[in-house]
């Protein structure tokens, strides 16, 4: 986990809003129902001027100022406040039975509005990976060695394969 947040951290120093921003979503798909993580992505937008992009980050995050709500806001009316175009863009994957009081509303709200205007509400696969257990996902020792020898085996076969027709040719023009 720290690993990955400290490589957000500096990318961020670095001038990589992209890089980071990009590692973020992957862990926002990995963890849905941590909305810190959504939280994080909402001020990278905020800060670099995205108003309405910090608002869809920061729709399911109980506000803080007055610069969360009116980016809230802003997001709402960029999607006329339409619960199933608001469902369908933020995609939220993770079980609503673990978010905070806040967030359970606004996803309700959003559920209900939907509902009325379009007769059903958008549903997302659920992701199934526990809080704050991040990792990267690092190749084991073993699809290592095989990945190697897969490449060594077609590297080896052209070359075998010359060798053969060689001595293929070379007993043809022996006898």
């Amino acid at each position: 986990m720290g690993n990955l947040f400290y490589r957000i951290e500096e990318d961020l120093k670095e001038g990589r809003k992209k890089k980071a921003c990009d590692r973020l979503r992957n862990m926002i798909n990995q963890f849905p129902n941590d909305i810190s993580l959504r939280k994080r992505l909402g001020q990278i937008y905020f800060e670099a001027g995205f108003l309405d992009e910090a608002g869809k980050f920061w729709i399911l995050s109980a506000p803080e100022n007055n610069e969360m709500e009116n980016a809230v806001e802003l997001y709402r009316k960029s999607l006329s406040n339409s619960g199933n175009a608001i469902l369908k863009d933020i995609v939220f994957r993770g079980n609503k039975d673990l978010l905070d009081e806040h967030a359970k509303k606004v996803i309700i709200e959003l559920e209900q509005d939907s509902f009325k205007a379009t007769k059903q509400i958008p549903a997302f696969k659920a992701k199934t990976r526990e809080k704050e257990k991040y990792q990267e996902h690092h190749t084991g020792f073993l699809s290592k060695i095989g990945i190697f020898l897969l490449i060594g085996f077609i590297i080896l076969l052209p070359v075998l394969g010359i060798f053969k027709l060689s001595e293929l040719i070379s007993s043809l023009f022996s006898q």
